[in-house]
């Protein structure tokens, strides 16, 4: 009865420490482009070509992003300018991100997680991660 109990409780706190809650990570930043903080748009992590997370980017070109998993992260940028007018009684669907009248525009280079060649490493519970994006080489031939 004494072994039966015992293994009752070995099993029980190896199942309470596989239950725990994982770590999460939150990093934040600016964004600039050629030195100059982009004023709207939306950063997208994506750690471990798994979990994908984002925020949009505030005037200041500051950013922030909760809930990551510890791993390698791929970055993408995505700015656009102002929506158009959207007619009277009709509700414009949620497209996330900031908007401004006179965007920093960027290349699209910078949009998708394959091209953007932006990596962080996600290792602490508070991240800095500043962004700073170059106009892209011309390549020769």
């Amino acid at each position: 009865m004494q072994r039966l109990t015992l293994f009752v409780m070995c099993l029980s706190l190896a199942l309470a420490a596989g239950c725990r809650r994982e770590v999460r990570a939150t990093i934040s930043g600016k964004v600039d482009y050629e030195g100059q903080p982009l004023n709207s748009g939306y950063v997208t992590f994506q750690v471990n070509n798994l979990v994908t997370r984002g925020g949009d980017i505030g005037k200041d070109g500051s950013y922030k992003v909760d809930g990551l998993p510890f791993g390698s992260a791929v970055v993408a940028i995505y700015v656009e300018g102002a929506p158009p007018p959207v007619p009277e009684g009709i509700t414009p669907t949620a497209i996330p991100g900031t908007y401004e009248e006179k965007p920093v525009l960027i290349p699209r280079k910078f949009e998708t997680l394959e091209t953007s060649g932006i990596t962080v490493q996600v290792a602490m519970p508070e991240q800095s991660f500043d962004i700073h994006l170059e106009k892209p080489q011309k390549k020769r031939r």
